[in-house]
């Protein structure tokens, strides 16, 4: 079969368009600008879970020099371009190059390709993929020709006809970032990753930079003198370990605003894949210098923290105001929601102040003992308001990083116990019980690097915690607890029981597990843990409540009779974010069942709540695709 009969039918697409998905990031250029150098680069920053790097399919041997390929013959090539098994294909060079049709379902499934390809294919791809980003290499004539002559692969004519060859113009309907090469190759990459980082940031906007962009130069890297800022990070960048000291002036140099932008992306992408034990303690030591350190005058001052994902446990509303009724402090800072419907400031803030600064802070604690604010206005961070974006462009693994900011927070609010919980769950930052046994040995290691007592645990996260989901429904669950009403969630009061015996066991006149958890259950019996959450209210200024006046509430009923198998936590979480929560704080979704209860057909699920009827019809309908509620 020949190739001229492949090229005649390659007018109909090798794959139809699809309408969501990822992006390709078609990398173009010419010979000598160092693609190829470039994206092999890329491989080990990029997360490998997100993104594809492209294997083409080449006419030439397996053996041969260059990239590593798919060798197939010139026949086979042909077969495959009619059967339509190439996304894209072209000729160059007296050789014939293919992307295989695949990366369409990659693309389908949410992941973001790189491919190496050639420029003037650019036009007939766009037509071929929804999301295509044509990144153009360049480099100055004298710098491709000084790389052309190195390899020895070509002439001296060769070179100069390859400089002087006439380059196709994009249409304006291809959106174009062009990328120099100029510098070193880790410069390089900083500014590859910058443009595919800026891209993904411009679709998550809702915007563009236009058909045609570029992005400069960052001259810091290249004009660093040595030791500086911007050599450390150089270093950085090509795989070396950094010292204390190295650290302190890189970190430095982020915070006075001196490496930002595309060395500031690039840098943290680097502590995401490869900070070792020791770097990361580095980088902890560093953050807990960032604040004076509180001191309380007394010991232990204990927290509780949660790396959260599970939809409800507000087991901190409950754990808190045990451990202030039995006289050890407890300053708690606790985040508003990123992608759940509800964080314990946002469900606080249904009860009391939560932007507390540090006299507020201080004052609530000598005063009942504990807080629970919000630590937005204690703990702002440049570095943590990065690294929050590029994970969830780059779906970054950063939990090394959340570890060392943390503890580092926990250290200068004065914490010198702190006891973790570790959620797992499948699709969750932390996916499984071996992940989260690994992240707990990291976060008592770190711990015991910086001089501090830290006990984490890990514990399924898969299904809701508690009723409620929503602030207002949380804390209805909270106060039921704290109350003894015998409506309570079983599963709420128990893992706080059990997180609140573990902070007790670091009392020394405790002990252990057994006599901590006894000592919890007598102050949830005796009411004195209520009248220390009232405490805490009062302290911090109690909130005026909100009118639910327009709640509007609309059950959701299984249509079949079964057992309930499993409570998918996420997608409940969708669906009270739908209704309008954290906003909203009536806003959510009320369980009607849990795992292992049998429901005859009609039966509710759940009921969902909204103030809004835009919403609530919205989770509705959600509710109606998939209820999250899996029967057996």
């Amino acid at each position: 079969m020949s190739l001229k009969t492949a090229q005649a039918g390659e007018a109909r697409p090798a794959a139809p368009p699809h309408q969501a998905g990822g992006t390709l990031f078609y990398i173009v250029g010419a010979s000598g600008v160092g693609k190829d150098s470039l994206i092999d680069t890329l491989r080990s920053r990029l997360p490998a879970h997100r993104f594809v790097f492209a294997r083409r399919t080449i006419t030439r041997p397996e053996n041969s020099v260059g990239e590593a390929h798919d060798a197939c013959t010139e026949d086979e090539f042909a077969e495959r371009a009619v059967r339509g098994g190439f996304l894209l294909w072209w000729a160059a060079h007296g050789l014939h190059y293919g992307l295989p049709v695949a990366l369409a379902d990659q693309l389908a499934a949410g992941r973001h390709v790189i491919a190496n390809g050639s420029r003037g294919k650019a036009a007939e791809l766009a037509q071929r993929v929804p999301r295509l980003v044509v990144i153009e290499i360049e480099a100055p004539p004298e710098l491709i020709a000084a790389r052309l002559a190195s390899r020895g692969r070509e002439s001296g004519d060769d070179i100069a006809r390859r400089l002087t060859r006439a380059s196709t113009a994009y249409p304006d309907t291809v959106n174009v970032v062009r990328v120099t090469n100029d510098s070193d190759l880790h410069t390089g990459a900083i500014r590859l990753i910058h443009a595919i980082v800026s891209k993904l940031e411009d679709d998550t906007a809702g915007a563009r930079r236009g058909p045609d962009a570029r992005i400069a130069p960052p001259g810091r890297l290249e004009s660093a003198p040595q030791q500086s800022a911007g050599a450390i990070l150089r270093r950085k960048l090509a795989g070396e370990r950094l010292a204390q000291a190295e650290w302190n002036t890189l970190l430095q140099a982020v915070v006075e605003g001196s490496i930002k932008g595309a060395e500031l992306d690039t840098m943290l992408i680097a502590c995401a894949n490869d900070l070792d034990d020791e770097e990361l303690a580095c980088v902890a030591r560093w953050r807990c210098g960032l604040m004076p350190r509180e001191s309380w005058g007394r010991e232990p001052v204990v927290d509780k923290h949660s790396l959260g994902g599970t939809a409800g446990s507000r087991v901190t509303m409950i754990v808190v105001p045990i451990v202030a009724a039995h006289g050890m402090l407890i300053p708690k800072t606790s985040s508003r929601a990123i992608t759940s419907a509800a964080g314990t400031a946002d469900a606080m803030e249904v009860l009391a102040r939560v932007d507390l600064n540090p006299s507020d802070l201080r004052r609530v604690v000598e005063q009942a003992g504990g807080c629970i604010a919000w630590n937005g206005r204690l703990n702002h961070s440049v570095l943590d308001e990065s690294m929050h974006r590029l994970e969830r462009l780059l779906a970054l693994d950063t939990r090394r990083w959340s570890v060392a900011s943390i503890l580092s927070k926990k250290w200068s609010a004065g914490s010198t116990h702190v006891v973790v919980d570790v959620p797992y769950m499948p699709g969750g930052k932390v996916a499984s019980l071996q992940e989260a046994q690994a992240v707990a040995a990291m976060f008592d290691s770190l711990g015991t690097r910086l001089g501090m007592t830290v006990r984490a645990y890990p514990s399924d996260g898969a299904a809701p915690i508690g009723r409620g989901i929503g602030p207002a429904l949380e804390v209805r669950d909270v106060l039921q607890v704290l109350e003894g009403d015998p409506r309570a969630p079983a599963d709420l009061r128990d893992k706080a029981l059990l997180f609140a015996a573990r902070i007790l066991a670091l009392d020394p006149t405790i002990g252990d597990l057994a006599q901590g958890e006894s000592r919890a259950r007598e102050l949830l019996a005796s009411g004195d843990a209520r009248r220390a959450m009232q405490a805490i209210i009062e302290a911090q200024g109690a909130t005026a409540r909100a009118s639910a006046a327009s709640l509007a509430l609309h059950p959701i009923c299984t249509a079949q009779s079964g057992t309930v198998r499993a409570i998918d936590a996420r997608r409940i979480s969708t669906i009270a974010r739908l209704a309008g929560a954290p906003a909203d704080p009536h806003a959510g979704v009320d369980l009607a069942c849990h795992p292992g209860k049998h429901l005859t057909a009609d039966a509710p699920l759940y009921r969902v709540q909204a103030t809004s009827a835009e919403r609530l019809a919205a989770a509705v309908a959600a509710a109606h695709a998939d209820t999250g509620i899996r029967l057996g």
